[in-house]
């Protein structure tokens, strides 16, 4: 038997060969993967770290970037300040005419006051002339009665109270700020007035401005006028003078209690109802005479009746439709 030759092919060394990757065919993909960057930009990535450059969001030009965009706000911040300034500042012109309105309403105001003063004056002194005994005492206790009636001059006496106050829509809010179906209007005061008539009242009086059977209730915008005259809210108070107890069941016994419980019911419109045993109603002057006639069966003077004839005509050509337009718009504030 012979031994193997040395160097035969059972001799040779085994060759291993590296097992191969499930992913060999996608070599892009793996390129893209494990090498994210290039290995240019990793080089030089790599010099600016050894030489110390800051490679961080701030450094260089970032840096440089972050400094001039602060620089532009600052500057813009600042230019925005001075227009808002400039804008919100009164003008010379404007500051002006506001002083010229402002003593122009001064003015006016002052001469109002000194013509009303004026004519307070005149109304004590017709006051005068007619209590000073020139007219028969018959005449003059009509006179005075008439005056009474007419809300000419002031009365005092126990009477009723009835007060309404805006309410707030029901929720926390001030009664200036109530909505408009939660604030009084001139309807409801028009309403309480006529029943406070119907139960007896012999003078009426809205926040001190005297009712005659000439006064208009109105309203203009949210504010309530009588006779042309704001009242003051938020509470307008109503008085008016007569036996107490009588009114109070008059009142109790019409629509007018009901009238307020809806009032508070449905628009939160607070009210309130009480007596008094002594009020203060003011009067509302003499009423402007716009037609006059001679009474039947007399003769004027011959000396006084050209000048009274021209005045009496001139008031009745001018005066007559405006009493009656008055008096219509009495009648459907009141009525």
């Amino acid at each position: 038997m012979t031994a193997p030759m040395a160097g035969g092919p059972s001799d040779r060394p085994a060759v291993r060969t590296a097992p191969r990757r499930p992913d060999e065919s996608m070599t892009l993909l793996r390129e893209v993967t494990e090498r994210p960057l290039d290995p240019g930009y990793a080089e030089m990535a790599r010099r600016r770290a050894e030489a110390g450059e800051a490679s961080g969001p701030l450094g260089g030009r970032r840096v440089s970037s972050v400094v001039t965009m602060l620089l532009v706000a600052i500057v813009l911040g600042a230019v925005t300040a001075v227009a808002v300034r400039d804008l919100r500042a009164p003008q010379p012109t404007v500051t002006k005419g506001r002083s010229v309105l402002i003593e122009q309403i001064q003015d006016r105001s002052a001469q109002v006051e000194a013509l009303s003063a004026r004519a307070a004056a005149l109304d004590a002194q017709v006051d005068g002339l007619q209590s000073g005994g020139l007219l028969p005492s018959a005449l003059q206790e009509v006179n005075e009665l008439d005056r009474l009636v007419s809300g000419a001059v002031p009365v005092e006496g126990p009477g009723m109270v009835v007060s309404l106050t805006d309410g707030s829509g029901g929720g926390l809010v001030e009664p200036g700020d109530a909505p408009a179906e939660s604030r009084v209007r001139d309807a409801d005061v028009q309403f309480v007035v006529n029943e406070l008539w119907a139960a007896g009242a012999e003078a009426v009086a809205v926040n001190d401005e005297r009712l005659t059977s000439l006064s208009a209730i109105r309203n203009a915008g949210d504010a309530i006028l009588v006779d042309l005259q704001p009242l003051n809210g938020p509470t307008y108070r109503i008085e008016a003078i007569g036996d107490p107890e009588d009114m109070q069941v008059e009142f109790a016994r019409s629509a007018g209690l009901g009238f307020l419980q809806l009032l508070s019911a449905e628009y939160d419109i607070k009210n309130d109802v009480s007596t008094s045993d002594g009020m203060y109603l003011p009067g509302a002057g003499s009423p402007t005479l716009r037609f006059a006639r001679v009474p039947s069966g007399t003769e004027p003077d011959a000396s006084t009746t050209p000048s009274a004839t021209p005045s009496a005509t001139a008031g009745s050509s001018a005066g007559t439709e405006s009493a009656g337009t008055e008096q219509d718009r009495s009648e459907e504030g009141n009525g």
